[in-house]
């Protein structure tokens, strides 16, 4: 990989849809990214950003890195939860250790073994990651599944105006023009580019795999991460890790802490499925979007799934 630079280009800028709707967002070194300035009140996105790129990493550390909507929330409290040995939720939320979205003050703060995560670019992680081998998890959701959830979540955010598009406008978005955090194809494509040619461990695998055969990826973490566990306490943890279970933890819990960012009683936990694509896309937006995810995605050793 090529070094990481500690220099951050950053513009606010808005991203339009065919039809005329604006959604603010800043720019980071040509990536658009949803603004987060409540978490970050002692620091400007810039000096944020070039924090992070110099921030000190833990021999211990872990980063979970993911397109949004791909299972972060998910892996986050499994890998908590391995690393602590039981089923029991913490009752802080993943947005804590989240590296764009969180003073590192905090970050700082939290108890090793810390499980971190983003939604960065590779470019924009802390420089030491690569440096000290930090282990990474990566998980790639398929692009339909990811399209709709990242639709759902962002018309329901009540945070710098919401998402005022169209689903079909958002479609056209993702495919042609741009959302916040990017392109969902150039980023997955990085990834691939980075896991095939670099000797940094990675866990990869994809959100559908993880519903098909949660305990063996448990498992997988578990010996990934060097982590003692019990094929017992492993079946558990997906028990307890399950979308009902998590998302009655996040509200009962945690407090839903990031409940007041939406609106209309939604929240961060949506649905959890693999094919709800099939109820919001048409026939004709359904063949435009493979024409385009098979012609970008041909050299991708992703292996895509839109069904179980």
């Amino acid at each position: 990989m090529e070094e990481v630079s500690s220099n951050v280009n950053i513009k606010y800028t808005t991203l339009t849809d065919k039809s005329g709707h604006d959604f603010n967002a800043v720019e980071v070194d040509g990536i658009p990214m949803a603004i987060f300035p409540d978490e970050l009140k002692n620091a400007t996105h810039e000096e944020h950003l070039k924090k992070v790129k110099e921030m000190e990493m833990r021999d211990d550390d872990v980063i979970i890195c993911a397109y949004p909507k791909a299972g972060t929330h998910w892996l986050w409290e499994v890998i908590q939860m391995l690393n602590g040995q039981t089923t029991n939720y913490k009752t802080d939320c993943k947005e804590q250790q989240m590296l764009e979205a969180t003073d590192l003050a905090v970050i700082d703060r939290e108890k090793s073994p810390r499980v971190l995560n983003s939604h960065f670019w590779l470019r924009h992680l802390p420089k030491q990651i690569f440096e000290k081998k930090t282990k990474i998890v990566s998980i790639t959701r398929n692009p339909k599944d990811t399209a709709v959830s990242w639709f759902c979540h962002l018309s329901s955010m009540e945070l710098h105006g919401r998402l005022q598009s169209s689903f079909k406008d958002f479609i056209d978005m993702f495919l042609f023009r741009s959302v916040p955090f990017g392109s969902w194809f150039d980023y997955v494509l990085e990834w691939d580019k980075f896991c095939n040619t670099s000797n940094h461990p990675v866990y990869r695998l994809t959100y559908e795999d993880m519903q098909e055969n949660p305990v063996d990826h448990v498992k997988g973490l578990a010996k990934f991460l060097e982590i003692d566990v019990s094929d017992e306490l492993c079946e558990a943890i997906v028990d307890a890790c399950s979308f009902k279970k998590l998302k009655k933890a996040d509200a009962d819990q945690k407090g839903d802490k990031l409940g007041l960012l939406f609106k209309d009683g939604a929240s961060m936990y949506r649905k959890g499925k693999v094919g709800d694509w099939k109820n919001w896309f048409t026939v004709a937006e359904s063949e435009i979007f493979d024409q385009v995810t098979d012609e970008r995605m041909k050299d991708c050793q992703v292996k895509l799934k839109y069904f179980l």
